[in-house]
């Protein structure tokens, strides 16, 4: 389980943000686990904050941003970021049809109601997370979108990832690729496993990958150019280019 997440709360009433950080606050002492609250009484502060959340509590109706737009933009920046849509309004539950949405939470807000939505948010987070064992003994998790990608070279599966570095671990690149979603991973190369939502560049034979790995360049061989090609155009959605 994520040790340390982020959570925030975007709703332009203070009573609400109050009343969802406290049970927020409980749930996570249920659970003994540490959590990071951040509060915002309007979308355009959510929209400018650096910081990646892992749930966002979101209030569908706004006073400078409709809910369902920053959703939008939010989906778009993060795609792993679980949105619980709070709303008095189910006129609006249509357009949020259109998102990627958890839970919708009626005000006036329970306890019930926001317990499970964090029960359902977690069981989710947790399928996001890959276990690995290090050659030093250590079992780390590591977060899938985290991955740039895996490299069997010399006996050794090293995995560069963009918060922790590169981690040289004792699973093969045979267990690393089952282990990950094949809609958003891809082997051009016998010796790698690629995220194909970290490409920077790419050419029919050759991937560059993004910073901090930008000098990496991975060869994609002749036989997988055609399926590798339709599979990366088909995840960046031209799929018919």
């Amino acid at each position: 389980m994520v040790m340390n997440m982020k959570i925030a709360i975007c709703d332009d009433i203070k009573e609400y943000r109050n009343t969802i950080k406290c049970y927020v606050h409980e749930f996570f002492k249920m659970k003994d686990l540490e959590c990071e609250v951040n509060e915002f009484d309007n979308g355009k502060a959510l929209l400018m904050s650096d910081n990646r959340y892992d749930i966002l509590f979101l209030d569908i109706e706004l006073g400078d941003i409709n809910g369902i737009e920053i959703a939008k933009q939010i989906q778009t920046t993060y795609s792993s970021t679980i949105i619980l849509i709070i709303t008095s309004h189910n006129e609006y539950l249509d357009d949020a049809m259109d998102i990627k949405v958890t839970r919708y939470i009626d005000k006036p807000i329970s306890q019930t109601r926001v317990f499970s939505a964090l029960n359902k948010s977690l069981e989710l987070i947790n399928q996001q997370f890959i276990v690995l064992h290090t050659i030093d003994n250590r079992i780390v998790r590591i977060k899938v979108t985290d991955i740039v990608y895996a490299e069997a070279k010399l006996k050794r599966v090293s995995v560069a990832t963009l918060q922790n570095g590169i981690i040289t671990i004792k699973e093969s690149l045979k267990v690393i690729r089952n282990k990950l979603p094949e809609t958003s991973f891809a082997t051009p190369h016998n010796s790698y496993v690629v995220n194909l939502d970290h490409i920077g560049t790419y050419r029919r034979d050759e991937l560059i990958m993004v910073a901090p790995y930008n000098k990496v360049r991975i060869t994609v061989t002749s036989r997988k150019q055609t399926a590798f090609k339709r599979q990366f155009l088909s995840y960046i959605g031209e799929g018919g280019v």
